[in-house]
C-alpha cells in the first residue's frame, strides 16, 4: 500500500466470488444433506483467508477448519466468531492454553492429547469441544484400528470435554472405487458401529475431503454427516468430478508484458543461455518469475496466454520476469498488454493441474506457492 493508499501490483489473482459462491450451491447440492466445514488452512490455499472465511460462511459453511492456532485465532477473528473453528491434525502443547481460552474446536490423536486438553479445560474451568481422529489408512495421525474401543471409552471419562466429532483422513481418495479407499469407508463405519454400540455417539462424523466429495460418494451418505471441503471450492482442478457436478473455475492468476522485442536468430536467452534461437523472433518479457508462483520448471517447456493466443516459455524463468515467444500471437503485443497465467483467455485455458506437472506436485503446491508480490483481488 504506498501513502496514497492505492496499490501497484504487476500480478495479481483474480478471485470470482459469485463462481465461488454457485460452486458451494453444487457441492452443497452433492453431498446433502451433509453439512459443510470449509478448509481455509495456508491463508485459505493463498486466496486470503481474512476475506475467504467471511465468505464462506455468506455462503452456508456450518463450521472452519484451519491447520494451527494462529490460522484460528484469525480465522475467528475474521468471521467474528459467526461459526465453530477447528484445527485439524493435532494442536501442540505450546498452542494449547490460548486455545482452550480461545474456544477452538480441538483434535484428538491420543490418549495423551487428551489429558493434556482435559487439565488444560479444568485449570480454565471450561469444556473444551474435540473430534477425534481415526487412523484408517492414512498413517499420519489418529487412534488405530487395535486399541481404538480402549482408548476413546477412556477419553470419554475425561472431564471437560465433549466428544462432538469423530473423523478420518484418506490418502488416495480421488481415484473412484479405490479398493484402500472403500476399506476406509468400510473400516471407519464399523468403528463408529462399535462405539455406537458401546454408549459413544458423536454429532460430527467426517472422512471425506475435496476428493472425497467428488469420487467417493458413500463418504457423505450415513453415519457421514459432514464434509470437508477445501480446493474443489475453487474449480481449478478441472477433473472428471469437477466438470460432472458443474464447478467453474473461480481463480485467475494475471500479469502484463514488460517489454517485447525482435531477438535476431542466433541470440541467447535468459540465466545459463538454456535456449538459443533458431530464427528471428518476438520475444517479450513479462512481469512475473518464480518469487510469484510459476514453476522454475516450466522453464523451456511451459506456457502462457496473451490475446488468446498460447505462447511458449523461452529460457530460464528468472526470480521477477519470464521470457516468451510472441511470434505467432494475433493483435498487438505491446507494453502493458495483459498476460494470463492461470485461468482462461478466449477458447485456451491453463489450469493449476498442467503447473502441477510440469513441477511434479500437486495444485495445492501451487496456489499455496504463489508469492506476496501477487494481489489478491476479489471480484
Amino acid at each position: 500500500m504506498s501513502a496514497t493508499g492505492k496499490t501497484f501490483s504487476r500480478i495479481k489473482l483474480e478471485i470470482n466470488t459469485a463462481k465461488l459462491a454457485k460452486n458451494f450451491r453444487r457441492v452443497q447440492q452433492r453431498v446433502a444433506p451433509c453439512r459443510i466445514l470449509s478448509v481455509l488452512k495456508a491463508n485459505a490455499y493463498g486466496t486470503g483467508a481474512n476475506v475467504m472465511g467471511p465468505l464462506a460462511v455468506r455462503c452456508g459453511a456450518d463450521r472452519i477448519g484451519v491447520a494451527d492456532l494462529r490460522e484460528a485465532l484469525a480465522m475467528l477473528e475474521a468471521v467474528n466468531g459467526a461459526v465453530p473453528v477447528q484445527i485439524l491434525g493435532v494442536v501442540t502443547p505450546d498452542e494449547l492454553p490460548e486455545a482452550v481460552k480461545s474456544d477452538i474446536v480441538l483434535p484428538v490423536n491420543g490418549m495423551d492429547m487428551a489429558q493434556a486438553i482435559s487439565e488444560e479445560a479444568r485449570r480454565q474451568n471450561k469444556q473444551v469441544t474435540v473430534h477425534l481422529i481415526l487412523d484408517t489408512g492414512m498413517g499420519r495421525f489418529g487412534f488405530l484400528p487395535g486399541s481404538y474401543l480402549d482408548e476413546i471409552r477412556n477419553i470419554a471419562r475425561l472431564p471437560n470435554l465433549y466428544l462432538e466429532g469423530l473423523y478420518s483422513h484418506f490418502p488416495c481418495a480421488g481415484i473412484p472405487g479405490e479398493a484402500g479407499t472403500i476399506a476406509q469407508i468400510q473400516l471407519f463405519k464399523d468403528q463408529y458401529q462399535t462405539l455406537a454400540e458401546s454408549g459413544l455417539d458423536f454429532a460430527y462424523r467426517h472422512i471425506a475431503a475435496s476428493d472425497g466429495i467428488l469420487c467417493q460418494k458413500s463418504a457423505s451418505n450415513e453415519p457421514f454427516n459432514l464434509v470437508r471441503l477445501g480446493l474443489c471450492w475453487y474449480g481449478m482442478c478441472r477433473n472428471p468430478g469437477e466438470v460432472e457436478i458443474g464447478l467453474e473455475p473461480a481463480l485467475r492468476l494475471t500479469t502484463v508484458v514488460g517489454a517485447v522485442r525482435e531477438l535476431p536468430e542466433g541470440f541467447t536467452v535468459g540465466y545459463n543461455r538454456t535456449v538459443k534461437l533458431e530464427k528471428k523472433t518476438a520475444v517479450a518479457t513479462i512481469c512475473a518469475g518464480y518469487a510469484d508462483g510459476l514453476p522454475l520448471a516450466m522453464s523451456n517447456c511451459g506456457r502462457v496466454l496473451i490475446n488468446g493466443a498460447s505462447c511458449p516459455i523461452l529460457g530460464r524463468i528468472s526470480m521477477d520476469y519470464t521470457m516468451v515467444d510472441v511470434s505467432n500471437v494475433p493483435g498487438r503485443v505491446a507494453w502493458g498488454t495483459p498476460v494470463t497465467l492461470l485461468g482462461g483467455d478466449g477458447a485456451e485455458y491453463i489450469s493449476s493441474a498442467e503447473y502441477a506437472k510440469f513441477k511434479n506436485t500437486h495444485i495445492h503446491d501451487i496456489l499455496c506457492a504463489l508469492g506476496n508480490r501477487v494481489e489478491r483481488v476479489y471480484l
